[in-house]
C-alpha cells in the first residue's frame, strides 16, 4: 500500500490520521492474486485487527501504556475506488505537496493576531474565520512540522522502493483477463472500464457501450 500522513484539521488543531491507497490484490511469493469484490480486507475485521496489533505494539514499547484507557472501537473507513481512482490519487497528492495552510486562506495578520478561513465540519461545513494570537497560531502551525527523518509518505509491500520495479513487472506479466488492457481492432489501445457486480458480488461488469433513449409518443385513434 501507499500511506500518506495527515496531521492537521481545518483550524490547525492536531488531527493525526492516515490516508491509505491499497491495491485490490496481493503478491504471494511469485504469484499475483486479484480480488473481485472491491475490498482487500473486510472493513469491520480490519478495524478490530488493526486496533489489536497497534495496542500490542505500543504495549511492547511502553508497559505503562496499558494503564491508559483507549476507545473500545476504532473508526476505520474503507471504500472501494472502482470508478474514480484518478480522482482519489489527485486527492492524496494534495497532501504530499501543499503545506499546512495555503496563503489563500489567510485573511489578515497584525503584530498580535492572525485571522484565517476554515471550514467547520461540525456546523454543516460552513466557512468561517478564526482569529488566533500570533503565539497560538505559531504553536498550532509548528506542531505539524515532522521530526527530521520522519517520512510523510511511505510505500509498503510490492510498492516499496527496494523492490517496486521488479515486483510490478512480475505482477503485470501475470495479469488475468480481468485486469488486462483490452486491445480493439485499431492501432490504439483502450482500457475498457470494469468493476465487480454489486448484486452477486462475484461476476464482473464490463462497459460495452452507451445507448441514448429517445422518448416517443404513440397516438391511437379509436374508430367505430
Amino acid at each position: 500500500m501507499t500511506s500518506v500522513l495527515h496531521t492537521w484539521g481545518q483550524n490547525l488543531s492536531q488531527h493525526i490520521h492516515l490516508h491509505c491507497l491499497i491495491p485490490a490484490g496481493a503478491l504471494d511469493k511469485a504469484h499475483w492474486h486479484e480480488i473481485e469484490k472491491g475490498y482487500l480486507y473486510p472493513v469491520k475485521a480490519l478495524s478490530t485487527v488493526f486496533r489489536g496489533k497497534m495496542l500490542a505494539a505500543l504495549n511492547e514499547c511502553d508497559s505503562s501504556f496499558a494503564k491508559v484507557s483507549t476507545p473500545t472501537k476504532w473508526c476505520v473507513y474503507s471504500k472501494a475506488c472502482l470508478t474514480y481512482s484518478e480522482k482519489l490519487v489527485s486527492y492524496l497528492a494534495r497532501y504530499t505537496r501543499k503545506g499546512v495552510m495555503s496563503e489563500s486562506r489567510l485573511v489578515s495578520a497584525t503584530e498580535e493576531t492572525v485571522s484565517f478561513k476554515y471550514r467547520d465540519y461540525a456546523d454543516n461545513n460552513r466557512d468561517k474565520v478564526m482569529t488566533l494570537s500570533c503565539d497560538e497560531f505559531l504553536r498550532r502551525y509548528l506542531q505539524h512540522v515532522l521530526p527530521k527523518g520522519f517520512m510523510r509518505i511511505r510505500h509498503y509491500g510490492f510498492l516499496a522502493n527496494a523492490c517496486r520495479k521488479r515486483k510490478l513487472a512480475l505482477i503485470r506479466s501475470q495479469e488475468s483477463h480481468i485486469g488486462k488492457v483490452e486491445k480493439l481492432k485499431t492501432e490504439n489501445v483502450t482500457l475498457i472500464p470494469h468493476w465487480p457486480c454489486q448484486h452477486c458480488k462475484a461476476g464482473i461488469l464490463r462497459l460495452i457501450g452507451v445507448f441514448k433513449l429517445y422518448e416517443t409518443t404513440t397516438k391511437v385513434e379509436r374508430t367505430s
